[in-house]
């Protein structure tokens, strides 16, 4: 069996590979690919900025929603606490210095829910939440470490 040849790549047609990337890149990416898992990692946390929840939209009625998927199907209370104390598994979510989900902010407390922490037991929509789920648990874990409600 013969040995294949590997080619070096001439720098014309790594150009063009180049520009063909960067204009695949700035098409709309389908629901369906997004689902799939076809989109690569850094496209998928470019769109996840674009489509993070508003703490202007926060409504008691979520709140309320968030708690319940908080403290049922996505068993977030498991490893974080009934009251969001934290536990020797993972941190309160409480009014803290947070370390992953920088400063507490919504926008970052979603991409912790969506995305998951490497190296850790928290992976993306635990529970096998829905993205409106995660918004909604979002909401709650943001209101609570903002002081807004009780846990």
């Amino acid at each position: 069996m013969r040995a294949a040849r590997i080619r070096p790549v001439r720098r014309r047609a790594l150009g063009a590979a180049l520009l063909t990337a960067v204009a695949l890149a700035a098409l709309p990416i389908s629901e369906s690919a997004r689902a799939a898992g076809l989109v690569p990692e850094s496209s998928r946390h470019a769109l996840a900025a674009r489509q993070q929840p508003d703490s202007t939209a926060i409504s008691p009625a979520l709140i309320e929603q968030g708690r319940a998927i908080f403290h049922g199907k996505g068993t977030c209370f498991a490893c974080h606490g009934m009251q969001l104390e934290g536990t020797q598994v993972a941190p309160t979510l409480k009014k803290h210095a947070w370390r992953d989900a920088k400063n507490g902010e919504l926008t970052n407390i979603f991409s912790v829910v969506t995305h998951g922490v490497p190296a850790t037991l928290m992976v993306a929509y635990p529970g096998g939440i829905t993205k409106a789920e995660a918004v909604a648990v979002v909401s709650y874990v943001w209101s609570v470490g903002q002081g807004k409600v009780k846990p």
